[in-house]
């Protein structure tokens, strides 16, 4: 198999999250149960290159899907979703080390 039908096999199997992906980041609100999947889709993401930049390519495709929106509702719905992102990583962090003792102190 050649380099170009690896990628884009591999760029295939990517197609459901990219499109999951897609759909979450049309909704015009995000519920916590959406959020904690955009966040597991965005942190899968960060260690996936190939994934990360089919979501970047999706990211441009979503804006031209909502011309409507001006920068700053685009700047503020990213600052939402962040919030939800490090709320959720906050939650996993907790989760991972649980509650502190005084005799770990």
């Amino acid at each position: 198999m050649s380099d170009s039908d690896e990628w884009l096999s591999s760029a295939l199997a990517y197609r459901p999250t990219v499109y999951e992906y897609c759909q979450l980041a049309l909704l015009p609100t995000l519920d916590q149960a959406a959020a904690e999947r955009m966040g597991e889709i965005l942190q899968q993401a960060e260690a996936e290159p190939l994934l990360n930049f089919l979501i970047d390519e999706a990211d441009e495709l979503v804006a031209c899907l909502q011309p409507c929106l001006s920068p700053q509702t685009l700047r503020q719905q990213q600052r939402q979703l962040q919030g939800a992102i490090d709320a959720l990583w906050v939650n996993e962090l907790l989760a991972a080390y649980g509650p502190c003792s005084k005799t770990s102190l």
